[in-house]
């Protein structure tokens, strides 16, 4: 692996890498339900990238949560227009159109935390826990500011039809993943039925949606926000399905009665985000769709394990993640339930 990938990263650098690129420390890590993650020293012996790099490698792993999610390149040049745009998210190194057989990105290499059940109880990142509602709120608002235009991401990403809103858009590609599956859920087809019922207007403008907004796929330091990462659920759709993700009980890890992302509350993180896009956020939207993330994940749940059943990536922990769907619906139908008694 050490040999194809110095050859992969001189062929890719051509002029840029005069002398011989020196790779050290290749290992692999865990993380990434999409991609295999490897961490690896760069050492450039001469051009403009001359110097020692810390950075991070991703392949992709066999199949995918769903079939909306991006390639590999296209999430890096997602990535790369983030990070042009100011969003805090690793700097984009390299791409790899081969690298045995596969494609693989290269980022820089940041010094942080991720993993979720670590952040929300660890004595080290207390004070980060007090600062990430603010400072996710002013991520999420520099990713939802993104020029769509002049990035060119308005013609590369997935988007809702013209002749559906955003929130429709999801409720049907969840319909088309549960024909699929082809096993019934009644639970899930109920929670359907009140989205196609109380499905809230269209909003006035797309944004880019990261997709999969929450603590987990936060690179985080003791002081706090250190990049935003995990790109390859971005598509262009309603800010709310971000705004909301980040609330769902599933990424809570075990600290239920904290809302947002089991580190504390939504308020701040909401304030921080309406002070940069002026968009004062409504709370019966983010209900709305808080109750449709849950909807969303639980069908995530079914595919994990269909990825193992069908020998696309033999993992147990795939395997095992198809019984959680049903705290999905539940999760879904209790939040149905305090909305349908507050009127």
């Amino acid at each position: 692996m050490t040999d194809a990938l110095q050859q992969a990263l001189e062929r890719a650098l051509g002029a840029e890498a005069a002398a011989p690129v020196a790779i050290a420390g290749l290992a692999l890590i865990g993380g990434g339900a999409s991609q295999e993650t490897w961490q690896l020293e760069a050492r450039i012996e001469s051009g403009p990238r001359q110097g020692h790099w810390p950075l991070i490698l991703r392949r992709p792993l066999g199949g995918s949560i769903y079939t909306s999610a991006l390639d590999l390149i296209t999430e890096y040049r997602v990535l790369a227009a983030a990070y042009a745009s100011g969003v805090p998210t690793p700097r984009p190194f390299c791409l790899l159109d081969d690298l045995l057989g596969q494609p693989a990105t290269l980022v820089e290499r940041l010094h942080g935390e991720s993993i979720g059940r670590k952040l929300v109880k660890e004595a080290a990142f207390a004070v980060a826990r007090t600062r990430l509602p603010e400072q996710m709120g002013q991520a999420l608002a520099a990713i939802h500011t993104v020029d769509l235009a002049s990035s060119g991401l308005c013609h590369s990403l997935p988007a809702p039809p013209a002749s559906l809103g955003s929130a429709r858009w999801r409720i049907e590609q969840i319909e088309a993943g549960l024909d699929a599956i082809d096993e019934p859920h009644p639970a899930l087809e109920l929670c359907l039925r009140w989205l196609r019922r109380h499905e809230p207007p269209p909003p006035s403008r797309l944004v880019l949606v990261h997709g999969d907004f929450r603590i987990g796929n936060m690179l985080v330091g003791p002081d706090g926000l250190l990049a935003v990462i995990d790109w390859e659920f971005a598509h262009l759709g309603d800010p709310y399905e971000d705004l909301s993700w980040v609330l769902l009980r599933e990424w809570r890890f075990g600290m239920g009665h904290l809302r947002f992302g089991g580190v504390g509350e939504p308020e701040p993180f909401f304030a921080a985000y309406a002070a940069r896009t002026g968009l004062a956020v409504d709370p019966a939207r983010v209900a709305y769709w808080e109750v449709l993330g849950n909807a969303w994940w639980a069908l995530g749940t079914l595919n994990q394990t269909r990825r193992h059943l069908r020998g696309e990536q033999a993992n147990l922990e795939f395997a095992s993640l198809g019984r959680r769907c049903a705290e999905m619906e539940l999760e879904a139908l209790e939040l149905i339930a305090a909305l349908s008694r507050r009127g």
